[in-house]
């Protein structure tokens, strides 16, 4: 395992980290909170050193994977970096129903990060996120008013670091955010990033370069099309929207995927396509962490098994961009 600079934030980071949605047992399917438990410590032994949650990460209530984080880090805490969000809750509607709401006010920015410490079990975190605004909502989100808020908290001693999640794509906010990249405001960002979604590449990434901003990789399995789990005929979880797709476009995107084989002969230590799609995105300098989800510790070290192969040179990056420059049409979503 590898460590760099979050940004400018004075700390650590282990280049690959852990994501932690799939234990909150929601959008992911059943998850055992002892097996979630015994996989964070896993990735400890391992060499991991960041965890990243959110109260959301859960089913129905709020919490869960917060939750599961604070018993595992018990004892631990102060050899982790840790970082959690705010703004987005789950609710349940008059059918049963779970929903989504938002809120990034100055109020919620308190209120969600006292509860979140309270279930982490813990007195800070390293950095607290706001969590994706849905973008084209003009009313929902008052940057000046939030980041304010965090700064308190900052100054309090109960975050450490201000961060902005990026909603699906970093062009829907990009014009709102980059005076607060700019002016430091914003110590790290939070990205969807693979070999399929390389949109922050030519514009968010040269702001990071240039303000020295920590940089969160998320998603960068591109919604599983990057796992050679599944073929455009399945098998899909419940409640995975890939489901719903035409089989022609899921086919469509993994032919993508495919092209991306070559890089398997490119890296000493890289044996397959999720190994290769998590090193191309910890080869580009400026992102500082990776944060693959796992719920059990084999899906935990098939993640890691790439963690300690040669970053990709130049050339193949160069290849590996002129490949996705082809492309018509990316976007991973829909």
């Amino acid at each position: 395992m590898r460590y760099k600079p979050l940004g400018k934030t004075g700390m650590e980071i282990s280049e690959y980290g852990l994501g932690t949605w799939a234990m909150g047992g929601g959008a992911y399917g059943i998850a055992s909170d002892e097996e979630s438990i015994r996989t964070i410590h896993r990735a400890q032994e391992l060499g991991v050193t960041f965890l990243d949650t959110a109260p959301m990460y859960a089913h129905k209530v709020d919490g869960r994977s917060e939750t599961v984080c604070g018993r595992a880090l018990t004892g631990r805490r102060d050899q982790w970096i840790l970082s959690t969000k705010f703004g987005r809750s789950l609710s349940v509607d008059q059918g049963g129903k779970s929903i989504i709401r938002e809120d990034y006010s100055a109020n919620q920015v308190t209120l969600s990060t006292e509860a979140s410490l309270g279930r982490l079990q813990t007195d800070y975190l390293d950095v607290l996120f706001v969590h994706t605004p849905t973008p084209n909502q003009p009313d929902l989100f008052n940057p000046e008013e939030t980041f304010a808020a965090m700064a308190k908290l900052k100054a309090q001693g109960k975050i450490r670091a201000v961060g902005f999640s990026f909603h699906l794509y970093s062009g829907s906010w990009q014009a709102e955010i980059e005076p607060f990249l700019r002016s430091e405001t914003i110590d790290v960002v939070q990205v969807g990033l693979s070999l399929m979604l390389p949109e922050p590449m030519d514009s968010l990434l040269p702001i990071i370069e240039q303000t020295g901003t920590g940089f969160v990789a998320r998603e960068s399995l591109a919604n599983g099309f990057l796992t050679d789990s599944f073929t455009a005929e399945g098998p899909f979880n419940d409640g995975d929207p890939k489901a719903n797709l035409p089989r022609e476009k899921i086919q469509d995107k993994l032919d993508k995927a495919n092209q991306f084989r070559f890089l398997l002969d490119r890296s000493a230590g890289i044996s397959s396509l999720p190994e290769a799609a998590l090193h191309w995105t910890v080869s580009i300098p400026e992102v500082s962490t990776v944060i693959p989800g796992a719920k059990n510790i084999r899906e935990l070290e098939q993640c890691l098994r790439g963690a300690d192969a040669v970053p990709f040179d130049k050339d193949t990056m160069d290849e590996i961009r002129d490949i996705q420059n082809s492309w018509e049409e990316w976007k991973i979503y829909g």
